[in-house]
């Protein structure tokens, strides 16, 4: 039996069975198609900051920069690229938002050299814009492999899950003490109705071009720095539409392609491009653009024996029903090669030391919203139902 089994071997699983088996603990990582063969192997695995004013979302991004930036320099020095970032306002109405960035930031910046601003068009240049020193660029399938080096692997299609005597049955042949999904905007293996992803396809290429560049650009799109070979990568579109599951026919490359190019060349003088490879997967968002980390409630049980949270009454969390040694990672949206190290651990200091989880990212924030929703819905399903035939004597007939 396996102390922890990991569902799903995106970033978030690789990178939390990394901290867990480097705790001495056994890990089965399991996925249906393999490491990193979903979204995170479509990612460009860019490690930038968010550029923003400020929030929750631009807290976490800071903290999980600056850790993630330093976790793979220390750890996987092989698999990241070190450049400089030039990130550009996409539209004129984020230029206060860069330019305050830059007033903020901790991070070292300077000015762009000529020899950038020559590349980039003229209307890229008309932007607010901001030169970070340092930044990076994994490889996404790479460092995923040698995150989940310890772990044992299993290729298998999971539908359910069962708690038995003291432990979760996984399939045919794994059996584990805890378990921890990860496996983003896919079919979901616990049905709790307050679990609901918001899942957007993307599509990364990879081009060749004679033009060489020596930074990483985010403008309309992301733009990797040059390889040796010439090759360098664009990416992603977002495609809030299409369902890899859901689909009725397979998703069509070209238009991505031709999107991809396009906003490429808005931005950069690029010169003889030629497509060389596509790669696509589907992120995982949550409404509120915070992950989900943290044990699962049981959404029955939990009405059941608190039934006034339905009225709206606030309940502690930690009276409600969950599930044994059942965790997630999700909703990393964009962001997985950034905050997936932070979070998985984060996760792993939890189940290993009992370490307090950061409340704003408890996936409960989802289910007592659900449930206030549900109450709401139900109470006007009850005054529908009171239709109003007729008025006599000045008194109203149901």
């Amino acid at each position: 039996m396996f102390d922890v089994a990991v569902i799903g071997a995106g970033i978030n699983g690789c990178a939390v069975s990394y901290f867990l088996t480097q705790a001495g603990r056994s890990v089965a990582l399991i996925d249906q198609d393999g490491i990193a063969a979903g979204g995170s192997g479509a990612a460009g695995a860019f490690i930038s900051p968010k550029f923003s004013k400020g929030g929750p979302l631009k807290s976490l991004m800071d903290d999980a920069f600056d850790f993630s930036l330093d976790f793979y320099n220390r750890h996987f020095p092989e698999y990241i690229t070190n450049v400089p970032l030039l990130h550009i306002a996409r539209f004129a109405d984020e230029n206060s938002k860069v330019a305050a960035f830059k007033q903020q930031t901790h991070l070292s910046t300077a000015e762009i050299p000529e020899a950038v601003q020559e590349m980039m068009t003229e209307y890229a240049n008309s932007f607010e814009s901001v030169y970070l020193l340092n930044d990076g660029i994994v490889d996404a399938k790479s460092v995923c492999e040698a995150l989940a080096s310890n772990a044992e692997l299993f290729i298998e299609q999971i539908e359910q899950i069962v708690y038995r005597d003291g432990a979760w049955y996984i399939g045919d042949n794994i059996r584990a003490k805890k378990v921890i999904i990860t496996i983003g905007a896919y079919k979901k293996i616990i049905d709790e109705p307050y679990i609901k992803m918001r899942p957007v396809w993307g599509q990364r290429i990879d081009i060749k071009t004679t033009t060489k560049l020596d930074f990483t650009l985010h403008h309309q799109l992301s733009v990797s720095p040059s390889k040796a070979d010439g090759t360098l990568a664009l990416g992603a579109t977002h495609d809030v539409h299409y369902h890899p599951e859901e689909a009725e026919k397979p998703y069509d490359l070209e238009p991505g392609r031709a999107e991809l190019v396009k906003k490429a060349l808005d931005s950069l003088k690029l010169e003889n491009i030629e497509v060389i490879n596509d790669y696509t997967g589907l992120r995982s968002g949550s409404n509120d653009y915070l992950p989900l980390v943290g044990k699962v409630v049981k959404a029955k049980e939990t009405l059941e024996k608190i039934p006034d949270i339905l009225k709206g009454i606030k309940v502690d969390s930690g009276q409600f029903e969950y599930y044994p040694d059942l965790y997630m990672i999700n909703g990393v949206g964009g962001y997985g090669f950034v905050q997936g190290p932070y979070l998985a651990r984060m996760l792993s200091r939890h189940i290993l030391n009992d370490e307090a989880l950061n409340p704003q990212f408890d996936p409960t924030r989802f289910f007592t919203r659900w449930a206030k929703r549900s109450a709401v819905q139900e109470l006007a399903s009850k005054l529908s139902k009171k239709v109003v035939l007729g008025c006599e004597n000045g008194e109203l007939k149901r």
